[in-house]
């Protein structure tokens, strides 16, 4: 799920919009480019959806964000004569703005070489080889770019992302602490940035989020375990295990916070919904699902071992009645796998019925390596 939702910091001029005509920055989630693995094809779909099995998706750090404009004005200027040609900074914006992101992470890559003062180069060679997924060397450029103050709380922002991509917790926290230092103060984007999903069950996170003044627990603000399934919170597409596109789902939150409403619409026509609530006297989370076609599911559940784990039942719309059990599991890149299983003999033997990838809405199921 790409997010719009700017990063509010202290720092001037730190917002969402289109590159090029002002110049600012706009991050996407990273892993939107990379492919979920292949699987066999499951039989059955979610009710309402009885032809193409629907799946869930995982979520994703590139969240939308912008730099001072200035930057790109200084960039145009800041470029050294050489005899070896060297791009400018306006076909090095073109290529981002194609999301060409090989050549654009060639050309000012070029340009860092010839102007190694360039903040504008640095921070978007950052962007695109981390829109690539090549998270090492983007690690570097970002590492460089946070050594200018106009973007240093953006582009460590942007290094905890990479880190938290790469399953490297301490240094991700360690990056994100110094970008709220350095004036970074959103806490909406650190909760919706699906590069960041991996990091939402450690503790320090939410503490981080309280750190920036994001109550976690009072003000009417869900908090605690009530985040734990924020990971789903999205607008995603949705693929089966081939690749296949089998539905979009809209995931989001409402009653501030307290609940995750789910709309699923399959590539067939198929609708449903659901309901999603942490229940305070159980200290559970609760998902009731609706189909299209009358059929409904009760599930109980909880995060743990890195995943959302429900169990419950379905009840078709004739009537009968089967076991289910659900998992919902952050994958790398800002995905998230649903998994569902049903069983018509009191759980001795299991059917998969759903087996899907969500994958943030406008991303591809594309491979990409982090070196």
């Amino acid at each position: 799920m790409v997010r719009g939702a700017s990063l509010a910091t202290d720092a001037p001029a730190v917002r969402c919009g289109a590159i090029h005509g002002d110049l600012s920055l706009i991050r996407a989630s990273a892993l939107t480019t990379l492919r979920a693995a292949s699987a066999p094809l499951p039989s059955g779909g979610r009710q309402g959806d009885p032809e193409m099995p629907r799946t869930k998706r995982p979520m994703g750090c590139l969240a939308a964000m912008a730099v001072s404009a200035a930057l790109s004005a200084a960039a145009a200027t800041m470029q050294d004569d050489s005899s070896r040609p060297t791009p400018t900074i306006e076909q090095a914006d073109a290529y981002f703005q194609q999301q060409n992101w090989e050549k654009a992470a060639e050309a000012y890559e070029a340009i860092t070489k010839a102007s190694p003062r360039n903040a504008a180069a640095w921070f978007r060679l950052g962007y695109a080889l981390h829109m690539m997924g090549k998270l090492d060397r983007a690690i570097v450029a970002h590492r460089k770019a946070a050594e200018f103050p106009q973007i240093r709380a953006t582009a460590l922002y942007n290094l905890g992302c990479a880190y938290a991509l790469k399953k490297m917790p301490d240094e991700a926290f360690d990056a994100l602490e110094q970008a709220v230092a350095a004036g970074m103060n959103s806490a909406e984007q650190l909760r919706s940035d699906s590069d960041l999903a991996s990091l939402r069950s450690d503790p320090r996170f939410e503490r981080l989020i309280e750190r920036i003044g994001g109550s976690v627990a009072t003000g009417g603000s869900a908090g605690g375990p009530r985040r734990d399934f924020d990971f789903w919170v999205g607008e995603w597409d949705v693929y089966n295990p081939q690749g296949a596109k089998v539905g979009v789902n809209r995931i989001s939150r409402g009653a501030n916070g307290y609940i995750i409403l789910e709309e699923w619409r399959s590539a067939n026509g198929g609708v449903g919904k659901s309901m999603n609530y942490f229940d305070p006297s159980e200290r559970k989370w609760k998902q009731v699902w609706v189909s299209g076609n009358g059929g409904v599911a009760y599930y109980t559940g909880e995060f743990r071992d890195g995943a959302m784990r429900f169990s419950g039942r379905t009840i078709k719309p004739n009537g009968d009645e089967l076991a289910a059990r659900m998992v919902f599991t952050p994958q790398p890149g800002g995905k998230v796998r649903q998994f569902i299983e049903h069983s018509a003999d009191g759980g001795k033997t299991w059917r998969v019925y759903f087996d899907g990838t969500y994958v943030p809405r406008g991303g591809a199921e594309d491979g990409a390596s982090s070196d």
